[in-house]
């Protein structure tokens, strides 16, 4: 260690000045410099609540570190498509209802394997590439999994509400603005389709880049990685953004899987597709800005077992991200390294009973055992979809059928004997924990999925995709440990005055094209004339007309085509809205609706990035002046940029915005003109 490293260690406090003085001295101290722990901020809980707990040094001893001990990161964003689930509402309803989403392969696609089954996604050649400002030429340069990524990466931020100017607001420590990792899990570059009459030959290993190409799509400037680790490449990628976050190299992280199977040499019985994403935050930093939270990620971890037994190593991962999280099971005990018919196990490991884990709270894991019947084995998606089923458990206290529940059951919280409730927690892992013994089982694993068909002819390269096998491919395994979201205490109802004096709100609303806006415009008024008025997870039956208003302004990314409309309640915004839907146009629509269409304009008003400005706008909303701020709007000027991102806890969830996808074949020579 030389002296430069010895003053920038005791400066940032992980060297007493004493051992410092001896190093700088020549001599040794009398104890070895100790690494000082920093300390971990208390969070708000509720009152009949387990607080998080810290985790205790030395928990994890032996048997490593998971990612980030002691500091839970929220999931703020969430969006997916699933084989026969076109989102995350229909993917619930297929858990319920134990639908086991296998078909045919769709039309149009070809395949090495006639009438086999798998399990799908439709309309995979479509993309939207208005919505991203592209042409229809550089849109098709993307792979296809790239296309769905992106989309779905777009709705993550929108449902979160950092698609507009907070995500502006996501800083670095350095200042930076749209501080949001991107870490991208995809499956080798199988979603090319080959041309007619082209030999059925392997694609690619992998395509570098998809995470630094989503980066730069959606204009996002903190870390951006790709990773293929097989089945386990989504949980491998989340334990990558959560070790960023906890570091402070980003404010969020996007965290996005994506596997099709359009190439022959993809195709077997039994495959899987899909695509999702989240967005990550620290928990604190997500309560204090009043983002919904979906649930709570406490901790992580990811190993592979190299040459030693595969058995134990899902154990051994389950105790780490146990002991990361502050969890200690009673009954945990340190098993010693032992050896086994394939040689000698990877060191100790910890070993968790059941009703251990069941003490703790932990009552589910999800795992590709569990999402099997939905998905199939989709490869790199298949920990987004374990933890998509396990966040919708956990926020619907429900517990869905699975191989070991034969019918969904209520999710009862585990009680103390003090009568402290502990938070319901789930462990998401991949592969899992070994399926039970059973011969059969072992007669169906050898077959067609392990197999090149004959109609492929002796030359067929008898090749997979990299997420075969029981083990996600290499026996990379990962697991972490989730848990429900903290109570958020409801504000107290507010007294509402009388139409006649409730005072004016400016609802503004874009999108990339006209007819962008005007589906979006209707798809908002369904969703407010809705019976639930919007509301979820036992919210107000409608929401508050400011805040929603607020969200719009904030959550939302200002594009060219632009809505603004005053009106005074949630009803009246439902009939305005709904109004324009069915007659869009520029100009002054029906219920006084104002639209403009700024593609053609020649960009921003030169007022547009002034100090001056800024001051200006500031004042209008300060005093009310709507017709003024409409105007601004309308003429492309950016007048939500001055509004505090937060102004209070109560988060209002809206409908995304309505994408456009359209068929669009790779290769050069595509219209890209807007529609």
């Amino acid at each position: 260690m030389d002296t430069r490293e010895i003053l920038t260690r005791f400066k940032g406090g992980t060297l007493r000045r004493e051992h410092a003085v001896a190093l700088l001295a020549g001599t040794s101290p009398a104890v070895a410099p100790p690494v000082v722990a920093l300390p971990v901020t208390a969070l708000p809980v509720a009152a009949d609540r387990e607080p998080l707990p810290v985790p205790v040094p030395g928990a994890g001893a032996g048997v490593g570190d998971g990612a980030g001990a002691g500091v839970p990161c929220a999931v703020v964003g969430i969006q997916g498509r699933f084989p026969q689930a076109g989102d995350l509402e229909a993917f619930w309803r297929n858990g319920l209802q134990g639908r086991i989403a296998e078909a045919a392969l769709p039309g149009g696609r070809r395949s090495a394997c006639a009438g086999w089954r798998g399990h799908f996604l439709d309309g995979v050649e479509e993309f939207d590439p208005d919505l991203f400002g592209l042409g229809a030429r550089e849109a098709a340069g993307l792979d296809l999994q790239e296309r769905l990524l992106a989309q779905s990466a777009w709705q993550t931020l929108e449902s979160a509400g950092y698609a507009g100017a907070r995500l502006e607001r996501l800083t670095a420590p350095d200042g930076t603005a749209r501080s949001v990792g991107v870490y991208a899990a995809l499956g080798p570059a199988g979603g090319a389709l080959p041309p007619a009459g082209h030999r059925h030959t392997a694609p690619p290993v992998s395509r570098p880049g998809p995470a630094a190409r989503l980066s730069r799509l959606l204009d996002l400037r903190g870390p951006s990685l790709s990773v293929d680790s097989g089945d386990s490449s989504f949980l491998t990628a989340l334990h990558l953004a959560l070790g960023a976050l906890r570091a402070g190299e980003c404010a969020a992280a996007l965290v996005g899987a994506v596997e099709l199977r359009l190439h022959p040499a993809c195709q077997r019985p039994g495959a899987g597709e899909g695509v999702a994403a989240v967005l990550l935050k620290p928990l604190a930093a997500a309560r204090a800005d009043g983002d919904r939270v979906h649930a709570v990620i406490r901790s992580s971890a990811v190993g592979h077992p190299g040459r030693a037994a595969l058995g134990p190593q899902h154990g051994r991962l389950v105790g780490r991200a146990l002991a990361a999280a502050g969890l200690q099971p009673p009954g945990t005990r340190l098993r010693p390294p032992d050896a086994g018919p394939q040689g000698p196990d990877a060191g100790a490991q910890l070993e968790v009973p059941d009703a251990g884990l069941e003490a703790v709270g932990v009552a589910l894991e999800e795992s590709s055992r569990t999402v099997a019947a939905l998905v199939g084995d989709a490869g790199a998606v298949t920990g987004a979809a374990a933890l998509v089923r396990a966040v919708g458990q956990l926020r619907h206290a429900v517990l869905l059928a699975g191989p070991d529940r034969p019918a969904p059951a209520a999710w009862e919280p585990v009680r103390r004997d003090d009568g402290t409730v502990l938070p319901r927690r789930a462990l998401v892992s991949v592969p899992g924990p070994a399926a039970p013994a059973d011969p059969a089982d072992a007669a169906d694993a050898v077959g067609p999925a392990d197999t090149v068909d004959a109609a492929d002819g002796p030359d067929a390269p008898a090749v997979t995709d990299g997420a075969d096998g029981a083990d996600g491919g290499e026996g990379v395994g990962a697991v972490l440990v989730v848990e429900e979201a903290p109570a958020v205490p409801r504000a107290p109802a507010r007294t509402v005055p009388p139409p006649g004096v409730r005072p004016a709100e400016l609802v503004l609303l874009s999108a990339a094209t006209p007819a962008h806006l005007a589906a979006t415009a209707g798809r908002l008024a369904a969703r407010l004339s809705d019976d639930d008025g919007g509301g979820r997870d036992g919210g107000p039956a409608a929401p508050d007309l400011a805040a929603l208003a607020h969200e719009l302004r904030l959550g939302r990314a200002v594009l060219r085509c632009r809505l603004a409309v005053t009106v005074r309640t949630v009803a009246e915004l439902a009939d305005a809205l709904a109004g324009f839907a069915a007659h869009p146009g520029p100009g002054t629509g029906p219920a006084g609706v104002r639209s403009a269409d700024l593609r053609t304009a020649a960009g921003p008003p030169l007022i547009e990035g002034l100090e001056e400005t800024r001051a200006y706008v500031a004042a209008l909303w300060q005093g009310g002046r709507l017709e003024q701020l409409t105007r601004l709007w309308l003429a492309g000027a950016d007048v939500c940029a001055v509004l505090p991102a937060h102004p209070g806890p109560a988060a209002v969830e809206l409908p995304a915005t309505v994408l456009r996808p359209r068929p669009l074949e790779p290769g050069p020579g595509t219209d890209g003109a807007p529609q």
